[in-house]
């Protein structure tokens, strides 16, 4: 790995085109968080070998409560919690305040790199529910978990209402980005 980041710096020259010079200098950061990612892990691997299990998970929980730390782990795909596993934490740090409200959300599902919540109690069809989830829980979910990009709402209908609703419908975006 060393070696390839030498002929990429070696290669750069006063000659190249803005575009070839874009390329090869994308490709060295490409190699550089490879390089820096595997060696994340080696260490990673080191202190759970040295460490043991219970020791090695409770270093892991302190690393991540340091939020550079976490992106960092999930930059490089060795965060020891899953996506949804982050966005059930973060929301759980903002539900007792939604809770207060007589209100309750939970995760619908996550496809790719949008969270779909569900609405619940006085949450559900309330103005400031959009603007709750602007604020404090969708700051919640982009801090605690970089890889979603977006939050969406699915309504819920009120029992009896006979209007079915494909996976579609019924579906409000509050933010992207």
């Amino acid at each position: 790995m060393n070696d390839r980041v030498g002929e990429l710096l070696a290669g750069f020259d006063a000659e190249m085109t803005p575009h070839r010079a874009r390329e090869r200098a994308e490709e060295l950061v490409r190699t550089l968080l490879a390089f820096y990612g595997d060696g994340l892990e080696r260490i990673l691997t080191i202190a759970h070998e040295q460490l043991g299990d219970s020791a090695s998970e409770a270093l892991f929980a302190k690393l991540c409560e340091d939020r550079a730390v976490e992106n960092i782990l999930c930059l490089h795909g060795l965060h020891p919690l899953t996506i949804g596993d982050r966005v059930e934490a973060a929301l759980a740090s903002v539900l007792p305040y939604i809770r207060s409200h007589k209100g309750n959300m939970t995760v619908a599902r996550i496809e790719g790199d949008i969270v779909y919540l569900r609405l619940e109690g006085s949450c559900d069809g309330c103005p400031a529910s959009a603007a709750t989830l602007e604020g404090a829980v969708e700051r919640a979910i982009f801090e605690r978990v970089p890889e979603i990009r977006e939050v969406r709402v699915e309504e819920v209908r009120p029992p009896g209402n006979a209007e079915p609703r494909g996976p579609e419908t019924g579906i409000r975006v509050l933010s992207g980005v």
